[in-house]
């Protein structure tokens, strides 16, 4: 993988900032051992410390053990809501540190990611949040390069488009940014894009920007907590639009939207409801992707998965 070059000798470790990396973890304790490798090995000359938040499970107190001078592994257990927004709360407001890191429990991090994100926000104090380019890995399908576009992203285009380098596990927020866009939102159903609904409320109170190299690798080759529940997916997408009303102002997203639920509801065998919010969404954008591919879906033969896989490729994933 073409990594940043390592500088970390510019960065004396007695100035540096301190950074909390939250980690949700439930069930997948050998991708998460991987996951702390990585975030170990980072090229920071600052303090690090690791929050691997348990959710619904015991803490795994010998990992612990994997922490190294600068970089300290604390396991920990989900004090709030069972899920996804509650671990990522119970590590955020444990965190006295200038800046939260959030990734997965199943990624990997460049060794240069932490530096260059500090830079980058020590750099524009404007910024609540930054993300950074992307690598899917999908596998036998082969790997998906995503480089972020811009350095900054506009709410307008969160409303618009996703942004695969906001990426759960590539976001680095200021620890005060969350007293402006308020914590992980614990009634979302199933937690499902926790991280979109966050950066959404944080978009519209300051800057939110990426560092455009790729510094993160995805996973997109292992199970993931939201595969093929495609209900959960219809249930938290229908949320976060009512929730966000500002999407009704932008026809290209709110269209998006409709076009993702339609997809979800028929994947999940709701083949004639998805249908009818398919075509509210084709009434609203008429070249909206996802409600083409939910008609699709809703009609004979046709595997959902494959045509997700499709759609990431095409940079047009439902997550």
């Amino acid at each position: 993988m073409n990594e940043p070059t390592s500088t970390s000798g510019d960065q004396g470790a007695e100035h540096a900032a301190l950074v909390t990396v939250v980690i949700p973890t439930r069930g997948r304790p050998a991708l998460l051992l991987e996951t702390l490798a990585a975030i170990v090995a980072q090229d920071y000359a600052g303090p690090l410390e690791v929050f691997v938040v348990h959710d619904r499970e015991e803490a795994d107190q010998s990992l612990a053990d994997l922490s190294r001078p600068g970089r300290r592994i604390v396991p920990m257990v989900n004090t709030r809501t069972g899920g996804l927004c509650g671990a990522r709360n119970t590590g955020v407001l444990l965190s006295e540190a200038d800046f939260v890191a959030s990734c997965d429990d199943d990624d990997l991090w460049y060794p240069a990611k932490v530096r260059l994100q500090v830079e980058r926000l020590l750099a524009d104090p404007g910024l609540l949040a930054v993300g950074s380019g992307i690598r899917l890995l999908m596998g036998e399908r082969g790997d998906v390069e995503w480089p972020a576009r811009e350095p900054l992203v506009t709410h307008e285009r969160l409303l618009e488009n996703r942004v695969k380098e906001l990426h759960s596990s590539t976001l680095m927020m200021r620890r005060s940014a969350f007293d402006v866009a308020g914590l992980y939102d614990e009634e979302l159903p199933f937690g499902h894009g926790e991280d979109y609904d966050w950066l959404l409320r944080a978009s519209r109170a300051g800057r939110v920007g990426a560092v455009q190299e790729i510094l993160a690798d995805i996973r997109k080759d292992v199970p993931s907590w939201f595969r093929d529940k495609w209900l959960n997916t219809a249930t938290a997408l229908e949320y976060l639009l009512e929730k966000h009303p500002d999407f009704a102002d932008r026809r290209r997203g709110h269209a998006r939207m409709l076009g993702q639920i339609a997809y979800a509801r028929a994947a999940a065998g709701e083949r004639r409801r998805g249908a009818r919010i398919a075509g509210r969404a084709l009434c609203r954008y008429p070249a909206a992707p996802h409600a083409w591919l939910a008609l699709a879906v809703a009609g004979p033969g046709i595997e959902p998965r494959h045509m997700l896989s499709m759609s990431r490729r095409l940079g047009r994933g439902l997550s």
